[in-house]
């Protein structure tokens, strides 16, 4: 009797130390799981604290539409990153959705023109710092219902590779700011951009003119602004020279090319102009087009550097 009476002590008292240690591990992993979920919401809360309003000057309203155009697109890039992570949409994500795509398409409308306004610079601006916050909102949802869909087990055993991924992730779009805005940075702009159609007579002396049977070049030249982020050295800038009925020009003696854009993909060109470059100099740049013949009509000559376009301007030849 006393034997059993031990037995029992015995067992009830290792049952106790298995229930204790299960009420231990299970503390553990919860209070895991709420440091996982107090560190997202800090991450959020400091992802939101970090939006900022863009606003640029748009006097300039070329480089205006560049800085706009890559900002559209980093914007894009973050929507289509945000809807990779959610597998399952609710109502109000498939809302948000409607709205975010109606917005950027109205955005791409106005910086997809050729001859855009400031004040429609200005509505592009507005909208795109709009559409920064519907993002936000739209990714704060995200993580909301995946909250809401996940249980407590997934979260947990998906812990360590969430936060291996977001630290992953945070490094690679931190490196990929960093090289936009360094890119951005050393990008030229231009001034006094001016395209000149010249007859040469016999003499060597040039004429100005705009009349088509006379002409006999085209001369392209503009100044460089200065540029403290541009380093020193070799730098290329192409030139795209479009003729009356669309084609592309073609430089005598030159070989064209392709480029890739930032925003219209890849493009050919007409040539490139080599130059050294002093940082934080003024320069200016001329470059002459010869043709056998330029027929009546507009010639467009737009100029590329980084990818980006920096200039772009247009001649009616009578």
């Amino acid at each position: 009797m006393e034997t059993n009476e031990n037995y029992n002590e015995e067992h009830n008292d290792q049952q106790k130390t298995s229930k204790t240690k299960e009420y231990v591990i299970i503390g553990i992993l919860f209070a895991a799981l709420l440091g996982s979920l107090g560190y997202n919401v800090y991450l959020h809360n400091q992802s939101a604290d970090r939006i900022e309003t863009l606003n640029i000057d748009l006097k300039d309203t070329e480089s205006a539409k560049v800085i706009l155009q890559q900002e559209l697109d980093d914007l894009t890039a973050e929507y289509e990153r945000a809807k990779v992570d959610i597998e399952t949409k609710d109502s109000l994500l498939s809302t948000r959705d409607k709205e975010i795509f109606s917005k950027q398409k109205e955005i791409q409308n106005i910086l997809s023109k050729d001859n855009v306004t400031a004040s429609e610079l200005k509505k592009a601006q507005r909208m795109i710092n709009s559409l920064n916050t519907d993002i936000a909102q739209y990714k704060k949802q995200i993580s909301i219902l995946t909250e809401k869909n996940d249980s407590l087990i997934a979260r947990t055993d998906t812990l360590q590779y969430q936060q291996t991924q977001l630290s992953g992730e945070l490094a690679v779009q931190t490196q990929r700011a960093d090289d936009t805005e360094q890119k951005m940075k050393s990008t030229f702009s231009i001034s006094n951009y001016q395209i000149t159609g010249l007859k040469v007579r016999n003499s060597g002396k040039e004429v100005e003119t705009d009349k088509a049977k006379r002409i006999d070049k085209l001369r392209v030249a503009f100044d460089l602004d200065p540029n403290q982020f541009a380093e020193s050295g070799q730098k290329e800038i192409f030139i795209a020279i479009y003729k009356p009925d669309g084609s592309l020009g073609k430089f005598k003696g030159a070989s064209y090319g392709e480029l890739e854009t930032v925003n219209k993909g890849t493009i050919e060109y007409s040539d490139k102009v080599s130059f050294n470059y002093q940082s934080g100099s003024k320069q200016n740049i001329t470059f002459d087009w010869e043709d056998f013949e330029f027929p009546k009509g507009t010639y467009k000559v737009d100029l590329y550097q980084n990818g980006m376009k920096i200039g772009q301007k247009s001649l009616d030849l009578r």
